[in-house]
């Protein structure tokens, strides 16, 4: 876990076969870093945990930004030089890698889990690895799914000795079928005995997508976290936090340490609510899904990135909107007013000073049943306007000269509109149907909270 915070320096000019303790040496003084910059927080919990020779004396090697990798693909070695031990670690999403998270939950494999096999099968045939090393595959949330990736797909399975996921989503149904039917089951419950998870009690991207890693293999990590930094129920560093009274201030701060915090029995609040919004997205067919998750992220790309599309050219399309706008959004509401896990998040967002306690109070959607039903009526005039227009071109077409049809194929392009308009106009009533529904279900939530 301390090698996993150490990818969220960034530091990309870090020198082959430095230690940790030389590297965290040159950050000292670096505004960034020891200075009391963006990543102090990181650069605190390393240094701490380096007193431990163990940690401080790790051996930097094979940098993926140093092999030709693109920049998602951030990944780096890290061998102890007194064992025959070597780390192979992979960051969480990088800049433009958001669009393939959404990817993952449909598809057997994204381009970028790909990359970060070929980043792992490079580091073994170029250090020599073999059965006489102790090999272990990690990361941290993306970084945690590619590790899972690796030691599902590898080639070189039989060298690693186990994987730590932490905070690493799951997958698709078709990458678990696909690898059930290309090992058989006892081979695919070979590999999934080598994986192990480690969570964040409140942590929400660890919950998407099917699990691989088997339940008795998962732990959950206290996390203390302000309610109002959403970020940092899924951010490593705060599983290395603590909540330290300020007497200058009179308030609680966050100080940072270099020993992880004791585990928990279960998810919080967040992580039950997210496991259980999960489970309801997952069970949408695959190209509903599909939509929805492209949608969530783009939009998280949009907010934390510099690329405005996914970084091998993913963009959204209307059909990826229109899932999550006719079936996202309608789920995120329901789940909160139906979903035990929904009403429990509620109530501990309501109360500041805890996560615990029942539900008071009525909770009301307020939403204007009248306005769905308007818009269900404005679409069906649009529609039956367009189906008179449809009517008028068709009677334009056929009363087109016999002598006349032939020429230009004007008459063929004419009647090829009027089947246009006849598919669009379908989609129309199509909306129109959805939102008269939606009005329905919205005025039953209203009446029944």
């Amino acid at each position: 876990m301390i090698l996993d915070t150490y990818m969220y320096l960034d530091y990309k000019e870090a020198r082959e076969g430095l230690t940790v303790n030389e590297i965290l040496k040159e950050l000292e003084e670096h505004p960034d870093y020891g200075g009391g910059g963006i990543h102090q927080g990181e650069y605190t919990v390393l240094k701490e945990a380096a007193r431990n020779p163990e940690i401080g004396e790790m051996v930097l090697y094979c940098q993926s930004n140093h092999m030709g990798f693109d920049s998602g693909t951030a990944a780096c070695t890290f061998k102890n030089p007194k064992e025959n031990s070597y780390y192979v670690v992979y960051r969480g999403t990088g800049d433009g890698e958001w669009p393939d998270n959404g990817i993952g939950m449909t598809s057997t494999a994204t381009m970028q889990q790909e990359r970060a096999l070929s980043y792992f099968e490079e580091v073994v045939e170029a250090l020599e690895l073999g059965e006489q090393d102790h090999l272990v595959v990690t990361g941290h949330s993306k970084g945690g799914n590619k590790a899972q990736f690796v030691t599902m797909e590898t080639r070189y399975g039989e060298l690693i000795d186990v994987c730590y996921s932490v905070d690493g989503q799951g997958f698709s149904e078709k990458a678990i079928e696909r690898w059930q039917e290309k090992y058989g089951e006892e081979e695919y419950e070979k590999r999934r005995e080598k994986l192990y998870g480690i969570h964040g009690e409140n942590d929400y991207v660890s919950v998407l997508g099917n699990p691989v890693i088997p339940e008795n293999h998962i732990r959950y990590v206290k996390t203390p976290v302000e309610k109002s930094n959403f970020a940092g129920y899924h951010d490593i560093k705060y599983m290395f936090a603590a909540l330290v009274y300020d007497k200058a201030a009179k308030s609680y701060v966050t100080a940072f340490g270099g020993r992880k915090n004791s585990d928990v029995k279960g998810r919080g609040e967040l992580g039950s609510y997210a496991a259980a919004l999960s489970a309801q997205v997952m069970e949408l067919k695959a190209e509903q899904r599909d939509g929805c998750a492209e949608v969530v992220m783009q939009m998280m790309e949009a907010f934390g990135g510099e690329k405005k599309k996914g970084l091998n050219g993913e963009r959204l399309t209307l059909s990826d909107l229109k899932d999550f706008t006719f079936q996202g959004i309608p789920l995120i509401a329901g789940s909160f007013l139906e979903k035990e896990e929904g009403k429990r998040l509620l109530q501990a967002i309501r109360h500041k000073e805890s996560f615990s306690g029942g539900l008071s109070g009525t909770i009301r959607l307020l939403t204007d049943d009248a306005i769905l039903r308007r818009q269900a009526q404005n679409v069906e005039a649009l529609s039956e306007s367009l189906k008179k227009l449809t009517e008028k071109i068709r009677e334009t077409a056929d009363g087109i000269p016999l002598y006349m049809k032939g020429h230009d194929g004007i008459y063929h392009s004419i009647k090829l509109s009027a089947i246009e308009l006849d598919k669009r106009n379908r989609d129309l009533l199509r909306i129109a149907e959805f939102v008269g529904s939606a009005a329905q279900k919205y005025r039953k939530w209203n009446e029944q909270w």
